[in-house]
C-alpha cells in the first residue's frame, strides 16, 4: 500500500486481506466484499442457512474467516473507545475511491451524530402506554435510506444515553427497552452492511431491501436483527433472513 493511503487506518488490515484474496483467486473487489458480507450473515444466522448464490470454495471460506477475525478484533477495540463504529462503510469507500460505480459515499460519523442529536432533541423517549405490537412497548427509529445504518447507530446510542441520564435506567433496563430500529435501502449490500452493524452493536430491529418511497410494501430481502436478545437479554447476536412483506 502506498504511503499516501487515504482510507481509514482502522480497516486497513481487512482491506489488505481482501486485496490479497483478489490477487490470489482472481476475484474483483465487489465479489470479495459481497462474499465477506454473506459469510458474516451466514455466521450470525441462527438456522445456519447458506447464503443464496454462494460461489466460494473451502479455501475462500478460510480467507473470509481471517477477514472476519480481523473485523471482530478491530470492532471490539473500537467499541471500547467510542459508542459506535461503522467499519463496512469505511471499507467500502476505501475499496471504491470516488464512490465506485454507484457513486456511494457514507455520511461522516460526526455529521451522523449531530443529525441524530437534532432529530431526537426534545422527543419523548418513553414508549406509548398500551402499545401491543410484535416488538412490545418500544420506541421505533426508522431510516428509509439507511446506507450502512450510521444514523441508526448514532440514534440508538443517543437514546441509550437519554435513558441513562433522564430516566435513570440501569444496563438491564436499557437492554430490555432497546429502541426498535428499522433500516431500509434500495441496495442489497447496504442492507447487509446495516444488518451486521446493527447485530454487533447489540441493536434490535430489522433491515429491509426495497424502494421505501415507491414500493414500501415490497420486500426484496429482509433481516430480523437480534431477536434472540428479546424479551430476555442473552448477549447472543443473531441475523435471521425473512422476505414476508406482512411483517
Amino acid at each position: 500500500m502506498a504511503n499516501g493511503y487515504l482510507g481509514d487506518q482502522r480497516i486497513r488490515p481487512m482491506e489488505m486481506l481482501m486485496r490479497k484474496m483478489c490477487q490470489q483467486k482472481g476475484y474483483d473487489l465487489d465479489t470479495a466484499f459481497k462474499g465477506l458480507l454473506d459469510y458474516l450473515l451466514w455466521m450470525f444466522d441462527p438456522e445456519g442457512n447458506k447464503p443464496d448464490g454462494w460461489r466460494f470454495d473451502h479455501a475462500d471460506a478460510m480467507m473470509f474467516r481471517d477477514m472476519a477475525q480481523a473485523y471482530f478484533q478491530m470492532i471490539s477495540e473500537e467499541l471500547k473507545r467510542s459508542e459506535w463504529y461503522d467499519a463496512f462503510g469505511d471499507l467500502y469507500m476505501a475499496l471504491h475511491p470516488g464512490g465506485g460505480g454507484k457513486a456511494q459515499f457514507f455520511t461522516p460519523p460526526s455529521v451522523c451524530q449531530v443529525t441524530a442529536e437534532c432529530c431526537m432533541a426534545g422527543k419523548d423517549i418513553t414508549s406509548a402506554e398500551g402499545s401491543n405490537t410484535t416488538f412490545g412497548k418500544r420506541v421505533c427509529i426508522n431510516d428509509p435510506a439507511a446506507g450502512s445504518a450510521r444514523l441508526l447507530l448514532a440514534g440508538a446510542n443517543i437514546f441509550k444515553r437519554l435513558q441513562r441520564d433522564e430516566l435513570g435506567y440501569d444496563e438491564i433496563m436499557q437492554a430490555s427497552r432497546r429502541p426498535y430500529l428499522i433500516a431500509e435501502d434500495l441496495d442489497y449490500n447496504c442492507v447487509k452492511m446495516s444488518a451486521i452493524n446493527m447485530a454487533v452493536h447489540g441493536c434490535f430491529g430489522e433491515c429491509v431491501c426495497h424502494d421505501s418511497l415507491c414500493e414500501p410494501g415490497e420486500v426484496r430481502l429482509g433481516y430480523i436483527i437480534n431477536e434472540m436478545m428479546w424479551p430476555f437479554p442473552t448477549n447472543i447476536p443473531s441475523i435471521r433472513r425473512y422476505t414476508d412483506p406482512r411483517r
